[in-house]
């Protein structure tokens, strides 16, 4: 992403963007909060991809076949169908670990923020929870209230976690 979004007219989006005129002057993209949150989102979903698709595939090649079969004599008509009651059910475990992979490593979006953008960044305008965190905790030294915040956020992926497993649990039914 470094040279996709540099901050000069080497960069590939600002390259692209000056030669067909839809821009004068290069883009400062991780100092421009209109432009900023956005493609820190964008870092942090392609960040998160790669361990969830694994075992997705590996879900996948796991399901025994004859589970549609037994389906078809059962009932099951359409691909709608066979994804909801075989396939998904068939899949839990690798939809949890996905899950709590993607929920946790949510929260570890502060050091995308960090990298990308600065500590702290612009306006403010990327800043989470977890760069609020480390605000207090490691800058100002405030260890009340940054472990305060830690808790509530450990909480809220507990919660999460919870809330995920319950419609986890009705897949299939």
């Amino acid at each position: 992403m470094g040279h996709l979004f540099q901050q000069d007219a080497y960069g590939y989006a600002n390259a692209l963007l000056l030669k067909y005129n839809f821009i004068s002057s290069p883009i400062l993209w991780f100092e421009n909060p209109k432009y900023m949150l956005g493609l820190v989102v964008v870092v942090a979903l392609w960040t998160s991809v790669g361990t969830s698709f694994l075992s997705f595939i590996a879900g996948l090649q796991g399901i025994d076949r004859s589970l549609y079969e037994a389906a078809a004599m059962d009932g099951v008509r359409n691909r709608w169908q066979e994804l909801w009651y075989v396939t998904l059910p068939s899949m839990k475990p690798q939809l949890m670990f996905g899950a709590v992979m993607s929920i946790t490593g949510s929260f570890g979006a502060g050091a995308i923020v960090t990298a990308l953008c600065g500590m702290p960044s612009t306006g403010y305008a990327a800043h989470t929870i977890v760069n609020h965190l480390e605000d207090y905790g490691a800058i100002r030294y405030e260890m009340g209230y940054a472990s305060a915040i830690a808790t509530v956020l450990f909480m809220i992926m507990i919660g999460t976690n919870k809330l995920v497993q319950k419609l986890l649990a009705k897949v299939g039914e």
